[in-house]
Formats: C-alpha cells, structure tokens, sequence
C-alpha cells in the first residue's frame, strides 16, 4: 500500500526531457512508482490534473547557514518550491562557529541565540537536531576559515601556521561531507588572499571530488580577468568550479557576459567541470559598506563591485531604524547634503555597519543572456533579513518560470527545471535527488504552469509566489494548497550520501 499517489499532473522528470501525463507513488521518503496508471490502493490520491510535477528545486546560492536553525520553517524558501539549500556561499561558512557568526553578522544576522558547534560535521547534527522544512547542504566557507585561523580580518598572507589551520578546516568540512568550498573575494577578509592561498585549499577540496565556488573577485571592470583567475584556481587544484550569480554590473560594463561565456564554453570544451548560477533581477543585493570599500561610489565606472548611483540604491535592512528600509540612497544624499558616497559613509557611522541594499547595475538583455546559456543554474542569493529585502529571496524560482518561461519564452520549461534540479544535483554531487525516479527521494514541486508567477517586488518583497500549490520534502507536504503544513522533515544532504 503506498502513502500517497499524485494522479492526473504533467510530470517534468528534471532530466531536461518533455513532461508528460503519469501517476508518481510515495511510500515513506522515496518515490516507489511512476506509471501513466496506478491503480495501488493508497492512503490519499491527490488530484492534481492540471498541474505540472517537478522534482524539489536546489538553491544552489543560499545564504540561509543559521536562518534554518533560527527560522527553520524557511517560508522565504519552501513558498518557492525549494526543497534543498545549498548554504555556505560566497566565502561565507558556517564553523567554527565562533568565527561564523561573527562573519556573517552583517548578511544573517542572529535573532535568536545559535548554539556553539565543533567543524562542519557538528554544524551538520545541529541542522539534523532542528530538522527544518528543507534539505541543507554545506560549502565551507574560506572568509570564516580564514578569519578563525588568523583570529580576525587581516590584509597579509597567512603563516605556515595559520595556513595549516585553514588547510585543517577545509579538510574536516569536506571529510564531513561538505559539497565543496567557496570564496567571496571582494569582501573581508578573503579579498586580501592571493591566488596561491586559494589553490592550496581548494586542493584539498578536489581530492575529495568537492567544488570550488566563487564569487569573484571583480564582476565590474575586471570581470574577465576575474574568470580566468577562477578558471585557474580550478585547473590547478583540480576541482570542478562553479561562478556565483554570473553578470557584469555597471552600465561600461554590459554586455561582456558574452566573452565570459565563450570562456566557459572554451573551458568545457576542453573537458573541464565549469558552470555557473544565476538570480533572475537586474538588482544585486550586498552589504552598504562592501560597495563602499570597492569604490561603486567614487570610482568612474565603479570599482570591482560595479557602478551604482545613489538612486539606484535601496536600503533593504537597518538595523536600529527599520524606518529607513526602502529608501533610496538618493534620500541620504538630499537629506544629509552630501555626495553619495560620504553620504553612505555617514550612515555606516551613525547608524550601522551592517546595513544590506539592493542595487541595481546589471543589463536586462544580460540576464536573458546568462540565463539561456547550458552552463547556467538557478540560485537564489536570498538575504531574507530586514522588511525589505530583495525580492529574490522569496521570487526566483516562481519569476523564472512566470516571467522568463512562460511570458518571454527564454527558456523552455523543461530547460528550466532541468537548470533548478537535476543540473546542480549531479554538479553538487547529491545523489538521489533532482530527478523524479523511483528510487529517489521524495522531494516534488505542484505548481499550475499558467498561473505561476512571483510575488514579490522591491516595495513589498516578503510575498509568496502565486500558482505554487503544493511542496513535498522526503515525502512529506511541507506546503499544502499553498500554506506551510509546519512540517519539518529536512535534513542535511552530504555529498555522494544515498
């Protein structure tokens, strides 16, 4: 007897092949049957005609380490049909603990008091000790390896020591089954390590099968230079590489997605493990003082962050004055009557170093580009903190197959599931999922195909998507017509694990 079957939906299997008309049982975690009929008696049989089935989507950039141990409903994720979070992006990680929350006050700040944990293997137990509403796999993060062995943020190569610490960070992270680890390299403190640095440790990282993942160093000007330099750091140690939310931001600077692609395609062509992730917004979302400290304000075309004007700047969250969340940076610079950088510097004095923005800066036509192209996958970039953040963190998936499938037809709507599903499953190395197969685990996706769009947008970003109606993780609905079951059946994805 099967617990559920679903009966009468379009079944898109994530392979990248065309849905069609079956019948998918679930018994416990795993999907037991796919058949065009099944005529099994189950415990419940969800009608589910005319709607398209997917399997789970894996966010392949979250930013969400602590978020599933403080909130571990995750609503900002599970109302968009993910099912599993790839955390531990852009240099940012998760142990040692200590360092963690330290680094990624300013991107996740705490609301509640975080338990202390040993390595990645006990920040792991305590995602399966809170069993959240999603699935969480880690990267290690080279920021907090980085700021534990040096104790803090310092602009010089580390000692023998030191580097040996970072060396043992990476190799305990990745022994506890972390899918790789990743760089953040215009922010603090990874932006003062040398390539050197980088290829010592990804090595570790290659000989356990893991990836290196980057945020670049410069996605403006120097975006190129910057993917070569990725590229490098792949070949070199010998790790699969994957670039963090691909795009050229600065109006100088659109347009030069089409040389970095041909640079991947050249990689790829020579046999090399290369891709990228993607948010579908022309809108970034970074904290006030990296922009500052990378020169978007004072530089002419703006430094390796981009250029934004002080119009084009939303302040997300404040802490201290949630009154300021959706103004403009303009509004300071009229307020204070000050240029837009002093005027930015002054709110970091005054009011708080851990203020996050939204800016835009990146090509529409771009973002269609990268989008379309084989080497890219879907990720979220979410920083669900303050009452603005940027949409994304509760938009991607349902905008791209709203906006970008169904409205304008970038891509197909196999193509899109195949680039949230099955794609970073097989690139992360996550066995068992992203695919709609029996055997496979229990992670599916309903949603109507002609009614599914994003909620959210910049004034009022914490909105649910709509024609998303039901999530299920391991089996069990975590979404139900649309509203959180407060089910929890997450747990940590480790890679290769079955």
């Amino acid at each position: 007897m099967l617990e559920l079957v679903i009966k009468g939906a379009t079944v898109i299997d994530g392979s990248g092949v065309e849905g069609a008309a079956l019948d998918v049982g679930i018994e416990g975690d795993r999907i037991a049957m796919i058949s065009p009929l099944i005529e099994v008696e189950s415990a419940e049989i969800l009608n589910a005609t005319g709607l398209t089935l997917t399997p789970g989507f894996i966010d392949v950039h979250s930013h969400d380490d602590f978020h599933v141990l403080i909130e571990p409903e995750v609503r900002h994720n599970i109302f968009q049909g993910i099912t599993t979070a790839i955390v531990g992006n852009c240099g940012f990680g998760a142990a040692g603990s200590d360092a963690g929350k330290v680094q990624m006050k300013a991107i996740n700040e705490p609301s509640a008091e975080l338990p202390d944990w040993t390595g990645y293997a006990g920040y792991m137990e305590e995602v399966d000790k809170t069993s959240p509403v999603l699935n969480v796999a880690a990267l290690i993060g080279h920021h907090t390896a980085r700021r534990e062995a040096m104790d803090g943020v310092e602009n010089r190569p580390p000692t023998d020591a030191e580097l040996a610490a970072m060396l043992a960070n990476v190799a305990e992270g990745m022994e506890a089954g972390a899918v790789g680890m990743s760089t953040g390299l215009v922010y603090e403190p990874g932006r003062y390590a040398a390539t050197e640095e980088i290829v010592s440790l990804a090595q570790v990282v290659g000989k356990h099968d893991g990836l290196y993942v980057s945020h670049m160093r410069d996605e403006g000007g120097g975006l190129l230079d910057s993917v070569r330099e990725t590229l490098q750091i792949g070949e070199t140690s010998g790790t699969g590489v994957e670039i963090s939310h691909h795009k050229a931001v600065g109006r100088a600077n659109w347009g030069k997605v089409v040389q970095s692609l041909e640079m991947i395609e050249d990689a790829v062509a020579q046999g090399r493990d290369v891709t990228a992730d993607q948010y579908p917004y022309t809108a970034r979302s970074t904290m006030l003082f990296a922009l500052v400290q990378n020169g978007t304000f004072s530089l002419g075309e703006g430094g390796a962050m981009g250029k934004s004007s002080p119009e084009e700047v939303l302040l997300c969250s404040v802490p201290g004055q949630p009154e300021f969340e959706g103004r403009t940076l303009q509004s300071f610079v009229e307020e204070f009557d000050l240029p837009g950088e002093d005027a930015a510097k002054k709110l970091l004095s005054d009011i708080s170093s851990d203020i996050l923005v939204a800016a835009f800066g990146m090509d529409e036509g771009d973002v269609r580009m990268v989008m379309a192209h084989s080497s890219t996958m879907i990720g979220t970039d979410g920083l669900d903190r303050g009452s603005k953040p940027h949409p994304r963190a509760w938009g991607t998936y349902p905008r791209v197959l709203g906006k970008y499938v169904r409205e304008e037809g970038v891509i197909s709507l196999e193509n899109a599931i195949y680039k949230m599903t099955h794609m970073p499953a097989t690139k992360f190395n996550i066995a068992n999922r992203g695919l709609i197969k029996e055997g496979y685990f229990a992670d599916l996706t309903l949603f109507d195909p002609e009614t599914v769009i994003d909620g959210a947008t910049y004034e009022n970003s914490r909105v649910g998507p709509q024609g998303l109606l039901h999530v299920i993780v391991n089996g069990q609905f975590a979404v139900r017509d649309g509203k959180h079951s407060g089910s929890r059946s997450g747990r940590t994805v480790r890679m290769g694990q079955m």
